[in-house]
């Protein structure tokens, strides 16, 4: 009965704080293109009101600001701030301190390459499509910009982002529905638009930043869930995964419900097909198997012997003289348990000098080094990496043939019961498991 009333009592609120925010604006008509989405984010409170009765529809929005509300859209500005930041103008003088470093602790907003975030300018479309890419799901070859009039004027490390977010439907070109202008700031208008999409579709934002964390209540017994069941899912550790030692990074964050290989990881996969780019089509799907149990360096388990990795041909590449398909573009999409069960993933095979690189070939691991010495954010891997995440090169790869595969999203591992019994056998940190 105690839950039954406190859901009234909060009800009631909402609606008392929609109308007075309704009866408030004054600078939206209700013929405004974006005046819909506008009182949607208004009665979600992900922007307010400002100057007492105005929205300001074409105001900008500070860096600060739009972390702030995006959180809020994905249903994590209640989670706990546990780390300190690293970006050194964040102080407590900042606006949105802990929202800023929140988006930090869970690797929503990465800053600058000189540590910066910059919390009090305005935020561009740049910046914006790239934030919202690192938070959903999808491949970065699934749409195709080029219909867009100023397409060329994105930046490379941008690109892809917006390929993602145009197949998500995750942007916003009003009034020309053919130009991004991808260095303008994004206007308040603009913003409340793209949080309303955001939150209608949260089932494209990935799952370690949706399920997991959740905002959770505590049921009449005092066990935190969401009301269906669910458990938040609780850190335990930071792991690495040492499957390549040039890996661009060798992350893995543990849950006691799910790990997350991180974008940027390299794993291992022997080909059940063979791979052609000049004999194959587009569409045609390839499988790669894991030949081991993966462990962390610490021990933890990750996934079985015989975890399957699903590509497909996504582009073909034909020669400039001989109009003959050469080329490929491979991309993974998803991964199958050996109980059958099957989940999302994104990656590439891994290359180098626009070459495959297979396990057996890679004694010299010095030479390969390059990307993974210095740590980089994601951010910075994301540039570093950007000409190998989506390669257009010949491929020929023969059926038990071993390669790395690049991630290039996090990959999310559910933890059941079920799951920890497919592995071959448990490490020496797991034998009294």
């Amino acid at each position: 009965m105690k839950k039954i009333q406190r859901l009234l009592v909060i009800t009631l609120a909402i609606l008392l704080f929609n109308i007075a925010n309704a009866l408030e604006i004054t600078d939206v008509r209700s013929d405004y293109w974006a005046s819909q989405e506008i009182a949607h984010s208004i009665q979600n409170g992900y922007i307010y009101v400002v100057d007492g009765n105005k929205f300001k529809p074409e105001g900008t929005m500070t860096r600060s600001e739009f972390v702030t509300a995006l959180l809020k859209v994905i249903r994590r500005n209640n989670e706990p701030v546990t780390q300190d930041t690293t970006f050194r103008d964040i102080n407590n003088l900042t606006p949105n301190k802990q929202n800023v470093i929140l988006s930090e602790q869970i690797r929503m907003a990465f800053g600058y390459p000189d540590k910066t975030f910059k919390p009090n300018i305005a935020i561009n479309h740049n910046e914006t499509m790239a934030m919202i890419s690192n938070i959903t799901n999808g491949i970065f070859d699934a749409a195709d910009i080029t219909r867009f009039k100023d397409y060329k004027q994105i930046p490379l490390w941008a690109r892809r982002a917006y390929i993602k977010n145009v197949a998500n439907g995750f942007y916003v070109n009003y009034p020309d529905g053919l130009k991004f202008n991808p260095t303008n700031n994004l206007t308040r208008a603009e913003a409340a638009v793209i949080f309303d999409r955001i939150a209608g579709n949260l089932d494209k934002v990935i799952d370690s930043y949706r399920d997991l964390y959740d905002t959770l209540s505590d049921d009449n017994n005092g066990n935190g869930d969401d009301g269906d069941g669910h458990k938040k899912a609780e850190f335990i550790a930071e792991n690495t995964l040492g499957l390549a030692s040039f890996a661009p990074n060798n992350k893995i964050q543990v849950y006691d419900t799910k790990k997350i290989i991180e974008a940027g990881n390299i794993l291992i996969g022997t080909a059940l097909t063979p791979v052609s780019s000049r004999k194959d089509l587009v569409g045609d799907e390839y499988v790669f198997t894991a030949p081991n149990d993966v462990y962390s360096v610490q021990g933890t388990f990750l996934y079985p012997k015989g975890t399957e990795f699903y590509a497909w041909d996504l582009k073909k590449g034909y020669s400039s003289w001989r109009s003959k398909r050469e080329k490929s573009r491979v991309v993974f999409h998803k991964y199958s348990l050996p109980n059958g069960q099957t989940y999302d993933m994104a990656g590439v095979p891994f290359t180098k000098n626009d070459k495959i690189v297979y396990v057996n070939k890679a004694k010299n691991a010095s030479k390969l080094k390059g990307l993974g010495n210095n740590k980089p954010s994601k951010k910075e891997y994301m540039i570093s990496v950007a000409h190998q995440m989506a390669p257009l090169i010949d491929y020929s790869i023969d059926k038990g043939k071993t390669i790395y595969i690049l991630l290039t999203g996090d990959m999310v591992i559910p933890q059941t019961e079920e799951y920890m019994n497919l592995r071959t056998k448990p490490s020496l940190l797991e034998e009294d498991i």
